[in-house]
């Protein structure tokens, strides 16, 4: 279903009882009306027409909606930046994210958003915008990677779960960004060792750390409170972290 055609378009499937399934989704100025959907892949482009252009998920997604790979296209500008809008939901699962410069991805209505694999920087090279990605709370979950720089501008206003995932951090001119938290961070780890390094599966990962700025303060996440807990054996060390 294309709806990226520069126009306003609505997509209304608020009548269907049971679970939409779309296997690819284009967006720029559209009202999407859907309860429960399962989405192979929503492309969000920007029109470079309207300022203030975006998609708009107008219906409360539940708890069992999921989008197997999300892409946000390249704006042409910061004024002509696009993006989507969640009116609720409980939780929204997305396999693969690819976000982009001057795309925006607002789902703070959302309680839960669970990242199952990739969190990344869509463009290859050196982006010349932001982009800005804003989330209730956020998981990432088993083996999923999550790519962290200056360019992502990742807001989480409640909670943050680290499930067994990877926090890929990537130097930029000798520093990291840091991670901020508006509540509790909760990082999960395992025994697992992965077979291609012989060392455990790490919970953050530097990339390129011998080009930190030596004998200088990098701060990775900063939460109200951060908690650790290992699955393998049982022992946690976030029963004062408060994820509801």
């Amino acid at each position: 279903i294309d709806t990226g055609n520069g126009g306003f378009n609505t997509l209304n499937f608020s009548g269907v009882t049971g679970k939409v399934n779309i296997n690819k989704l284009i967006t720029a100025s559209t009202n999407v009306a859907v309860k429960n959907f399962n989405i192979n892949e929503l492309l969000v482009k920007t029109n470079g027409i309207s300022v203030g252009e975006y998609t708009n998920f107008s219906e409360d997604i539940g708890n069992q909606s999921r989008i197997n790979t999300v892409r946000l296209e390249t704006g042409t500008r910061s004024i002509y930046s696009g993006g989507v809008k969640f009116k609720g939901g409980e939780k929204l699962v997305i396999n693969d994210f690819y976000y982009a410069p001057w795309n925006y991805f607002d789902a703070r209505n959302i309680k839960n958003v669970e990242i199952t694999n990739k969190l990344a920087f869509g463009p290859q090279g050196s982006p010349w915008g932001t982009a800005k990605l804003m989330f209730n709370n956020l998981t990432l979950g088993p083996n999923a990677v999550m790519d962290y720089s200056q360019f992502s501008n990742i807001t989480i206003q409640g909670n943050f779960v680290n499930n067994q995932g990877t926090i890929n951090y990537l130097v930029r001119g000798g520093k990291v960004a840091t991670l901020n938290v508006g509540n509790a961070a909760a990082m999960m780890f395992n025994n697992d060792i992965d077979s291609a390094t012989g060392f455990y599966k790490p919970l953050i990962k530097i990339n390129s750390a011998q080009d930190l700025i030596k004998n200088t303060e990098h701060v990775l996440v900063k939460a109200k409170i951060i908690g650790y807990g290992n699955v393998s054996t049982g022992t946690n060390g976030i029963s004062n972290v408060n994820l509801e």
